[in-house]
């Protein structure tokens, strides 16, 4: 029988788990919810993002499912209902999902979110996503970026030069990994990906800055 301390039992005592969907006690998710997911299986959304720049800068969009519930149930409690625990459950999700060749990725990294906005959160969901990704991958999870304007959230944008304005200057890449990303394969982790604004904002600094490559990996899209 497996043991569990007292911590562990005192934890599943107060923050039982339940789905995040019908609410039925049991995992984040139940089965019964996890089979109406619409996931997609296109292999590579890339096309679908480009029409919306002059260029591009990522060289892959992989996307995992529809932003739909009930899997748009989880990702808002993950990002405004503070279920943190949901980040390793999605990342697993992820894992074994999207098909990613992970022995062509040199590093994990995540858009970056304000630090004002991560402090008010307590943390920044794709850090924990692409963290658990991480471990699953035996892949190294490096934090690349940094965002310097605190701006409004993209999908409560919904004019494409006014998002791309929004965008400008708004993140960097950190001074740790100035000089580390000549010819590294990168995986970028999103939550959700609307026009592609973000993504290819921020592919562009990691090639400006020396990245190989750059694949796009989202836990759903509006699309």
């Amino acid at each position: 029988m497996k043991k569990f301390s007292i911590a562990q039992i005192c934890q599943a005592l107060i923050f039982p788990d339940f789905c995040q969907h019908c609410q039925q006690l049991g995992p984040m998710l139940c089965e019964s919810c996890y089979q109406l997911i619409d996931f997609f299986w296109q292999e590579d959304y890339k096309e679908f993002f480009s029409e919306n720049f002059d260029q591009v800068y990522f060289d892959q969009v992989k996307i995992m499912a529809a932003f739909k519930p009930p899997l748009s149930s989880l990702i808002k409690a993950l990002k405004y209902h503070h279920h943190s625990r949901a980040a390793k459950f999605l990342a697993q999700m992820l894992y074994f999902y999207v098909n990613i060749d992970y022995h062509n990725i040199d590093i994990i990294s995540f858009v970056p979110m304000h630090p004002q906005k991560r402090k008010k959160r307590g943390y920044n969901q794709t850090q924990l996503i692409a963290q658990e990704l991480s471990l699953w991958s035996q892949t190294p999870c490096l934090e690349l970026l940094v965002k310097s304007k605190n701006t409004k959230p993209q999908a409560q944008i919904t004019n494409k030069d006014k998002r791309l304005k929004r965008l400008k200057d708004s993140f960097a890449i950190s001074t740790f990994y100035q000089n580390a990303l000549f010819k590294q394969n990168i995986l970028l982790i999103d939550d959700v990906i609307t026009t592609g604004a973000t993504s290819n904002n921020v592919s562009q600094i990691l090639k400006n800055n020396g990245a190989n490559s750059i694949t796009v990996l989202a836990l759903a899209s509006k699309l």
